[in-house]
């Protein structure tokens, strides 16, 4: 197959070097195209101002767009008009469109509620809103799309929440939470490629909703520090979702669970640095 992935940041590369190394060809397509690997036909088109760029017929769309700032304006420039430059530039419609949105468009929850793909987004919030909107300019334009929310993609070499438990920063124990390795969706996204009657929406996300406060407890155990504070004066928050429609589709998760996710994450190189708030132990990344 020939593959346009579309917004080709971290997401698109990992997903990229698989699908080169199945065979398929890829074209990754970014503001700043040096920045991707070598085996990738590199395009640079601006998407919120694509002028007369245009990409020939390819298979596959994958669509992960990443905001430059996460406000409501952000999301807006760069899920909204980017979705819209992107069908601008496209000389044929491909069989196969995938976007990965996220979860964050279901909007606000009673604590601790459950949901899946029938849950009605109820977006009450700008980003949330401009989501939203990618989703309906997606699904209008491509009957046959397939959309992925996704929850919380971790696992990258960067994490801020892993750099929050080291410096001791403040969280609410009793917040809802919910993620997906990206080992995980970028395995579910390649499925989708294939499929012949792919589904229409899927939420990405892992086995274990979890409060907060259980996921900084074991991380803080791992990194041989403190627990950081409890925001105690706030209340219970956030939802747990869903994954039955996910784990059919793709089977067993690789990382079910943060706790089977971190621990391939964090693995210490060195003797622990101790009980020290604010230090962290030397780790590699996986």
């Amino acid at each position: 197959m020939r593959i346009l992935l579309a917004g080709c940041g971290d997401l698109g590369i990992r997903l990229g070097l698989k699908l080169v190394g199945n065979g398929h060809e890829v074209i990754g397509l970014r503001r700043r195209s040096e920045e991707l690997p070598a085996s990738f036909e590199a395009l640079s088109v601006d998407l919120i101002h694509p002028g007369t760029a245009t990409v020939g017929s390819v298979d596959a769309v994958v669509i992960t767009l990443t905001p430059d700032d996460y406000s409501a304006a952000g999301y807006e420039r760069t899920h909204v008009r980017g979705a819209k430059g992107l069908i601008r530039i496209l000389d044929v419609r491909p069989k196969r469109v995938i976007l990965v949105s996220s979860t964050r468009v279901l909007g606000p929850a009673s604590p601790g509620e459950a949901a899946n793909e029938d849950t009605l987004p109820q977006p009450d919030s700008g980003p949330a809103r401009a989501l939203w909107e990618t989703e309906e300019l997606i699904r209008s334009t491509f009957a046959s799309a397939s959309i992925v929310r996704a929850a919380g993609i971790y696992g990258r070499e960067n994490s801020q929440l892993v750099d929050g438990v080291c410096a001791g920063r403040p969280v609410n124990y009793r917040r809802w939470t919910n993620r997906i390795h990206h080992a995980d969706l970028v395995r579910a996204l390649e499925d989708l490629l294939v499929e012949p009657d792919p589904p229409r929406l899927l939420h990405a996300v892992d086995s274990c909703p979890a409060p907060l406060g259980d996921v900084v407890e074991f991380l803080a155990s791992a990194l041989h520090v403190s627990p950081p504070p409890d925001l105690s004066e706030e209340p219970e928050a956030g939802r747990r979702l869903d994954n039955t429609r996910f784990r059919d589709f793709i089977g067993p998760l690789v990382f079910p669970s943060f706790r089977e996710g971190y621990s391939s994450q964090l693995r210490p190189t060195s003797t622990p640095l101790g009980d020290q708030q604010g230090s962290r132990p030397t780790m590699r990344y996986d």
